[in-house]
């Protein structure tokens, strides 16, 4: 016969000997790990398909957003002509065309986009002291293209956000926002290996154009110069591209293991274009006090 007893539950059965704060510490770091295997995971796979995908659907993907007609002038197609001499020398995509376009702004920057185009702003020309520098920028952003990073980028954020919209939902919560943080973190890593490979394309560009390398850490200088006077700085994790120094002695290091020649003849920006810039300067600048002008005219009415 079974009898029934009703025994004393022994206190502190249901209390953990871990303290509740290392547990929650626990799940969150598995949580972190997690999320920056998958993004490396997702990232490194983009990366293998982005080899299959043909340069011909790259542009393609463009064609619609580019202007039928663009006004096009001297300093374009001088730049123009500099890229079509490097990518000689450089073992480019199957049906991969570059395009440059110099933009008449202020911005010191310069950047590549799907389809092999290539944007040159005046702000950083006119800081350039001598064409190595800019052929050593232009190998870098043409680099970018012949190693598709313009389509692998495109895809990792797609992937990924579409990845992370699924598992979070529309959730804005504190835990979701540091999931996607972390995952941005990562992916930001991968942007300065990027960097660093885009580095050593410019760096073999000007040694295949000038015979050496003289120089070409200048432009690296004229970005130092440049944060310097912002006033800003951003630390390597935070930001897409590696530290500036490090760059600088990545490739003179990368340069003198090749055994590459570091001194030689400094090339000129002919003057026919530093005058062009001058030019284009003064007309943005009076534009952009008209425009200003034309707003706040706006604003007393």
């Amino acid at each position: 016969m079974l009898k029934y007893t009703n025994p004393e539950i022994p206190e502190g059965i249901n209390v953990s000997d871990v303290h509740p704060l290392r547990e929650f510490g626990m799940l969150v770091s598995g949580a972190l790990l997690a999320v920056v295997l998958i993004t490396a995971l997702l990232a490194y796979s983009v990366d293998w398909l982005a080899e299959f995908i043909p340069f011909e659907y790259e542009t393609s993907m463009v064609k619609s957003f580019e202007r039928e007609t663009e006004e096009r002038n001297q300093v374009d197609d001088y730049l123009q002509t500099l890229a079509d001499d490097i990518v000689k020398d450089m073992d480019m995509p199957e049906g991969a065309n570059i395009t440059v376009h110099y933009v008449n702004q202020d911005v010191v920057n310069a950047m590549a986009t799907l389809g092999g185009h290539v944007f040159i702003y005046r702000g950083l020309l006119e800081k350039l002291p001598h064409e190595n520098a800019l052929v050593m920028l232009l190998g870098h952003e043409i680099g970018h293209v012949r190693l598709r990073h313009p389509i692998k980028a495109l895809g990792k954020g797609v992937v990924i956000s579409l990845v992370f919209s699924a598992l979070l939902g529309q959730s804005s919560d504190a835990a979701s926002t540091a999931l996607i943080n972390t995952s941005t973190l990562t992916l930001l890593g991968f942007s300065r290996e990027q960097e660093e490979d885009a580095d050593l394309e410019g760096l073999y560009a000007a040694q295949h154009h000038f015979k050496h390398v003289e120089g070409t850490d200048d432009l690296f200088n004229v970005l130092l110069n440049e944060q310097d006077e912002q006033g800003v700085y951003v630390p390597q994790i935070m930001s897409s591209h590696p530290d500036t120094r490090h760059r600088i002695t990545i490739i003179n290091e990368f340069s003198k293991n090749q055994q590459w020649l570091s001194s030689g003849s400094l090339k000129p920006v002919p003057k026919s274009i530093v005058d062009k810039l001058a030019e284009d300067a003064t007309l943005y600048k009076k534009e952009t006090e008209q425009g200003a002008g034309s707003q706040g005219g706006q604003d007393r009415n």
